[in-house]
């Protein structure tokens, strides 16, 4: 899952969406207004998360930053 930042709405959702899906070894991409999510099936070996990041900064949205352990991930700031 990718958290993200700046939908207002369905249309924005599906931009983002489509952005993902045009990206080459990208399977499929949905993307939830509601949760501010996308959840991307991707080939690791054609396409890597900073060019799906890319992706959805040039579709004029860009990646959250995480939340100290959500979704596992520490946000950078305690060094742990």
């Amino acid at each position: 899952m990718i958290k993200l930042a700046g939908l207002q709405g369905n249309h924005c959702a599906a931009k983002v969406a489509d952005a993902l899906k045009a990206v080459n070894g990208v399977d499929s991409a949905e993307v939830s207004f509601e949760n501010a999510k996308a959840s991307v099936t991707f080939n690791e070996e054609v396409v890597s998360l900073q060019r799906l990041k890319v992706a959805v900064e040039e579709a004029g949205y860009a990646i959250a930053k995480p939340v100290h352990g959500e979704d596992g991930a520490c946000c950078g700031g305690c060094g742990g």
